[in-house]
């Protein structure tokens, strides 16, 4: 459905999302776009009524300026996505775009020239919000458990790998309840956002606990991908109901410095004032040693020995065909990407597993990622005279 009155201004799917975010107070207390002395508060102290705002929320709606020119207070501005009504910002008043203003739906950017000319503030409406219904759900389940300590990782798993899964089993163990903030990929070739919906589920269905884990899917929405804002991080699990947020000491923006042979981090003052603690796990990396995946602090042996789970060479790996070995990921992982990105890659791929892999005398049609399965079970086997 799409509306014929002339007040509407149309959004994309991200913007769409943060002002979802907005409405449902998981950015801050504030539901609604900002005003300019709002936004010139917190570009002054990075802070509005004592709550800490990384960005103000200040939005300029592309090709709208014959729209705002004769809008009134109060008038309902319909937001179409997608050809689609889906909701409606209640005017309050306009103010210039200040290219200095860095802005909630900008931060990714260093200028603002692509955006509209005017900005716009007023009460937000988004109709069928799907970011309303997963908190809600979040809720249900948080009652369900009676949760009170409950920890967040905000990750791509792009692709997920065995230290992701150290991770996660070490904050299982300390939490009533974990909310995996689930992001969009930030580098182009980076996998799509259902594909690693989809293998998350598979670990978390096969080898964890799922009724201690939560998924808080962000899809579509840019604004935590690139890993620049800790803080912005914080402030989504903390209005979320979280306790405690769990990053690595390799996270982007992360800042980590040693004071007094101590590490420290950008984070320290924001999680004491905003009453939400900040645990920095170290790196994790194979250790061929001691034959088991081991953090950089507790292992004693050197680099050398040392075998990393770095994200981009494994995706690197995975985009050329090459099935990385079981010790970086898990099979069922691995084969799953590997299906996805070359869907019928095979001929005569009935008769390549038939002739290959036991079949119990039963000949059933396999998919490829049984195939890559089995294929990485033979490549574990170590053959003995």
């Amino acid at each position: 459905m799409t509306s014929k009155k002339n007040k509407t201004i149309t959004i994309d799917e991200n913007e769409l999302g943060i002002l979802s975010l907005i409405e449902e107070g998981l950015l801050g207390n504030c539901d609604h776009l900002m005003d300019e002395n709002e936004s010139k508060e917190i570009l002054k102290t990075g802070k509005l009524k004592k709550e800490n705002f990384p960005y103000p929320f200040i939005f300029t709606p592309k090709n709208a300026e014959k729209i705002l020119a004769n809008i009134k207070e109060k008038d309902k501005i319909e937001l179409i996505c997608n050809e689609k009504i889906v909701g409606h910002i209640e005017f309050k008043n306009k103010f210039k775009n200040d290219k200095n203003f860095s802005s909630i739906f900008s931060s990714r950017t260093c200028s603002l020239e692509n955006n509209g000319k005017i900005c716009i503030s007023g009460k937000i409406k988004i109709y069928d919000s799907a970011i309303k219904t997963i908190k809600q759900q979040f809720q249900l389940v948080k009652e369900k458990l009676n949760a009170q300590k409950i920890t967040a990782l905000v990750v791509n798993l792009d692709p997920l790998h065995r230290a992701h899964e150290r991770m996660l089993r070490w904050t299982i163990d300390k939490a009533d309840l974990v909310v995996i903030f689930l992001v969009e990929s930030f580098d182009e070739n980076g996998f799509e956002f259902d594909l690693k919906e989809k293998y998350l589920q598979k670990l978390i269905q096969n080898y964890l606990p799922p009724d201690k884990i939560f998924i808080f899917p962000l899809k579509n929405i840019d604004l935590f991908h690139s890993h620049l804002n800790p803080a912005l991080e914080s402030i989504v699990a903390k209005n979320l109901g979280c306790t405690k947020l769990v990053v690595g000491q390799n996270h982007t923006g992360l800042g980590m410095f040693y004071d007094e042979n101590q590490p420290k981090s950008i984070l320290d003052e924001f999680s004491k004032d905003y009453d939400i603690e900040v645990i920095i796990l170290p790196e994790f990396v194979f250790c061929n040693i001691c034959h088991m995946i081991v953090s950089t602090r507790s292992c004693p042996h050197g680099f050398h020995h040392h075998l990393h789970y770095n994200s981009q060479s494994l995706k690197n790996l995975l985009r050329l065909g090459i099935i990385p070995p079981a010790l970086f990921m898990r099979k069922e992982i691995s084969s799953m990407i590997l299906s996805s990105i070359f869907p019928k890659r095979f001929k005569n791929f009935q008769k390549i597993y038939n002739d290959l892999f036991a079949t119990d005398g039963i000949l059933e049609d396999k998919e490829d990622e049984e195939f890559y399965k089995k294929l990485l079970e033979a490549y574990q086997m170590s053959y003995i005279v």
